[in-house]
C-alpha cells in the first residue's frame, strides 16, 4: 500500500494530457505538453524509484527537471489557457525539490520554478488570469508546504536512527565491559601470579583456572553478540549472577580467593530485597572487585558489607535501602588504569532502581565503592 501511494502523482497525468489534446488548447500548449512529459518525466520516475528503494535521489537530474520545466513554461505563456500538465508536473518537481535540496542552486531553481507557475496564469490577464493566478499560488504554497515536512520527517528519522546507534553502540560496550572485564581482570593477575612462581602445582592450578575464565568469557562473548537484537541495558546481563546473599557472598569469595576477605551482613533482611536488586548487586560487587585487582593488587585486603537501612532520603520516611558496600585498603600492585565505563554502566542500572552510587578514596588511603538501592524500587510497580 506504501508503495502504491508514493507513485499516486503519476495518475493525473494522462488525464491532463487528453483533456488538453481534445479540448484544442493550441500547438504551444501541445509542444509544450510533450516537451515536458518526455524530458522532465523519466527524471521524476527515476527520482520517486531511488526514493522508495531508499537510496539517494539524483539531485543533479532533478535539477536539470526544474530547468526544463521553466523552459516549459516559455511556449504555455503564448497559449490561451493553462498547461495542468505542465503545472502538476512542476508541482510534483517542487515537493521533489523542497524534500531534497543541497545547494543554492538548486534552492534558486526552486524558487524560480515556483514563482514562474504563480506568474505565467497571471499573464493571461486582468479577471480568469489573477484567478488563476491566485490559484496557482495556493498550489504551490501546498507543494512547498509538503516537500518541507518530508524534509523534516527524514531528517527526524536520520536523527532516530543515529540516536539508536549510537545507543546500541554504548550498551554493547557496557555489556561487554559487564561480561568480559571481570574474567580478563582475573585472567591477567592469575598470569601474574603464575609467572612470580616455580611451583608446578600453583602453575598447573593458574592455567587451569585461566582456561576457566577464557572459556568463560568466550561464551559469555558469543551470547553477547547472539541476542544483542533483543536484550537492552536494562534487562540484566546474560551471565550467571547472583540470585540471593549467598550467592552475592559465594561471588566475593570465589573472586577473593587468597585475598584477606572480610565480610558482613549483619542486619541484611534478604527476605524483603526485591528479585531485580540482586543481579544489580551483584554487578556492582564483581565491577567493585575487579578495580581493586585493576587499581590495587592482589593482595590487598577487602571489605564487603551488605545490610539494610532506613531510607537515607530526604522526605522518605517509610522505605528502606539496602546497601552494599565494598571497600579495600591501600595498593599500589595493580595492573593499570580503566576508562571509567564499567562505573558509568553501573550507576545507569543503579539509578533504574532509583538507587545511588557513591565511589571515592576512603579514610584509610583505599577506595571504597557503595551503592544503596531503595526496597521499594520503582521497577515493582
Amino acid at each position: 500500500m506504501k508503495t502504491v501511494i508514493t507513485w499516486l502523482w503519476l495518475l493525473p497525468l494522462p488525464l491532463t494530457f487528453l483533456l488538453e489534446l481534445l479540448t484544442g488548447s493550441g500547438w504551444p500548449l501541445v509542444i509544450a505538453n510533450l516537451f515536458a512529459l518526455a524530458t522532465v518525466l523519466p527524471i521524476l520516475v527515476l527520482t520517486q524509484s531511488r526514493s522508495t528503494e531508499g537510496r539517494v535521489p539524483p539531485l543533479g537530474l532533478l535539477s536539470l527537471a526544474a530547468l526544463l520545466l521553466l523552459l516549459a513554461l516559455v511556449p504555455v505563456a503564448f497559449a490561451s489557457t493553462l498547461s495542468l500538465t505542465v503545472m502538476w508536473l512542476s508541482l510534483v518537481t517542487v515537493v521533489m525539490l523542497a524534500r531534497w535540496f543541497a545547494t543554492r542552486t538548486q534552492l534558486l531553481l526552486l524558487i524560480l520554478l515556483s514563482v514562474g507557475n504563480v506568474i505565467e496564469p497571471g499573464l493571461m490577464g486582468w479577471g480568469d488570469g489573477l484567478t488563476f493566478a491566485f490559484g496557482a499560488s495556493t498550489v504551490i504554497v501546498v507543494s512547498l508546504s509538503l516537500g518541507l515536512l518530508l524534509r523534516m520527517i527524514d531528517r527526524s528519522l536520520i536523527e532516530r536512527h543515529a540516536t539508536a546507534a549510537e545507543a546500541e553502540r554504548r550498551r554493547m560496550a557496557t555489556e561487554l565491559h559487564d561480561l568480559v572485564a571481570h574474567e580478563v581482570t582475573g585472567i591477567v593477575v592469575l598470569s601474574q601470579a603464575a609467572a612470580r612462581s616455580e611451583d608446578p602445582r600453583i602453575l598447573k592450578t593458574a592455567l587451569g583456572k585461566i582456561e576457566e575464565s577464557g572459556t568463560r568469557a568466550l561464551d559469555e562473548i558469543r551470547s553477547l553478540v547472539s541476542n544483542t537484537a533483543t536484550d537492552s541495558i536494562d534487562s540484566g546481563p546474560r551471565a550467571p549472577v547472583a540470585s540471593n546473599i549467598q550467592a552475592l557472598l559465594d561471588r566475593a569469595k570465589g573472586f577473593a580467593g587468597a585475598q584477606d576477605l572480610s565480610i558482613d551482613i549483619d542486619g541484611t533482611d534478604t527476605e524483603a530485597v526485591p528479585s531485580a536488586i540482586w543481579p544489580v548487586l551483584d554487578r556492582v560487587l564483581s565491577e567493585a572487585l575487579t578495580n581493586i585487582r585493576r587499581h590495587a593488587g592482589a593482595e590487598v585486603p577487602i571489605m564487603v558489607r551488605v545490610f539494610t537501612t532506613a531510607s537515607a532520603r530526604p522526605g522518605d520516611r517509610s522505605g528502606h535501602d539496602i546497601v552494599l558496600t565494598v571497600g579495600n585498603g591501600p595498593g599500589s600492585g595493580g595492573i593499570g588504569s580503566g576508562s571509567g565505563t564499567g562505573l558509568r554502566g553501573l550507576a545507569a542500572r543503579v539509578d533504574h532502581l532509583g538507587g545511588d552510587l557513591f565511589a571515592g578514596p576512603s579514610q584509610d588511603g583505599g577506595w571504597v565503592l557503595e551503592t544503596r538501592i531503595p526496597l521499594t524500587s520503582r521497577v515493582q510497580g
